[in-house]
């Protein structure tokens, strides 16, 4: 599995297996996105068991799923909701290219990193 680091907070990736759960959470991820739906392939590991094993291993698992290209507003704010957080995120699709689409239509209206950690801090004023 190919793990693109998008900042330090985001990562992305294709498909994970149950397996890789307590990898993640090795690797000091501290939110773990689904943003694919069940059934878009014939093998594909379901949600529910990928968000049973991050239960157990204690790695907090939120399901933010849509169809590739078809990213609402709501979806776009429910993510900068969890990029507030703070938390380090990984999000999972199938091939990682429409968790990096809603991380980049997030990532705009948050300013980038930089821009975003600045204003966190309050070096920069909303």
């Amino acid at each position: 599995m190919h793990v693109e680091q998008l900042t330090r907070q985001v990562s992305v990736s294709g498909q994970i297996t149950v397996e890789d759960v307590k990898v993640f959470l090795d690797q000091g991820v501290e939110l773990l996105v689904c943003n694919r739906p069940d059934g878009e392939d014939d093998g594909q590991t379901e949600y529910q068991l990928i968000e049973a094993e991050a239960k157990r291993v204690g790695l907090p698992f939120k399901l933010l799923a849509f169809s590739s290209y078809q990213i609402k507003p709501e979806n776009r704010d429910e993510f900068i909701s969890l990029i507030e957080s703070r938390k380090r995120i990984h999000c999972y699709c199938r091939s990682g290219a429409r968790s990096k689409r809603l991380w980049r239509e997030a990532n705009f209206i948050v300013g980038g990193e930089a821009e975003y950690d600045a204003k966190c801090s309050g070096e920069i004023k909303p």
